[in-house]
C-alpha cells in the first residue's frame, strides 16, 4: 500500500508581490471557520479578502492578522480578524500563513476559494491586529475605507 502525501499550494498577487499559500502538510491544529455576525447575516453582506495570519512559531498561536485586501465590508472583516486570532498551528513550523476567504450573501460560513491565482482588488489596512477588534472600533480607525454606512 503506498501513502501520498497531498500538496496543495496556491499563488496570488497583492500589489504585484506573490504570496503563497498554506499547503496540505501544513494543517492548523484549531481553525474555526469564520462566520457572519447578526448584522452581516441580516444585510447579506458578501464579499473576499486576502488575510495574513502571524504565528509565533514557538507556541503556534496566531499573534497578530493584517488585512492584505479588505472584503470591503466592515462587518466581514472583523469578523476574520477575529476568527483568525483563535487559530493554532504546530510549533515551529508557521511564521505566516496567508488565505483567501470569501463569503457569499446566502451563506454565513465562509468558504477559501482555489485557484491559480486570485488578485487584490484593492490595498488592505495598515495596521496589525493582534486582538479581537469590534466593528465600531475598526470603522473609527478606517472609516474612509468603510464609507458613512459602515458603522450600521
Amino acid at each position: 500500500m503506498h501513502r501520498y502525501t497531498l500538496i496543495i499550494s496556491l499563488t496570488v498577487i497583492v500589489l504585484g508581490a506573490d504570496i503563497t499559500f498554506l499547503r496540505g502538510d501544513e494543517k492548523p491544529l484549531f481553525a474555526p471557520r469564520p462566520r457572519k455576525d447578526s448584522k452581516a447575516s441580516e444585510n447579506h453582506a458578501q464579499g473576499t479578502g486576502i488575510f495574513e495570519m502571524i504565528v509565533d512559531k514557538a507556541s503556534g498561536k496566531v499573534s497578530g492578522v493584517y488585512v492584505r485586501c479588505s472584503t470591503e465590508n466592515l462587518f466581514l472583516d472583523t469578523d476574520v480578524i477575529n476568527t483568525f486570532l483563535q487559530w493554532r498551528f504546530q510549533p515551529n513550523r508557521q511564521s505566516a500563513v496567508v488565505l483567501v476567504v470569501a463569503f457569499t450573501a446566502d451563506k454565513d460560513d465562509a468558504y477559501y476559494p482555489v485557484g491559480p491565482r486570485i488578485h487584490a482588488t484593492n490595498h488592505g489596512l495598515p495596521m496589525l491586529f493582534q486582538e479581537p477588534v469590534k466593528p465600531e472600533k475598526l470603522w473609527g480607525w478606517f472609516s474612509e475605507r468603510y464609507g458613512a454606512a459602515g458603522h450600521r
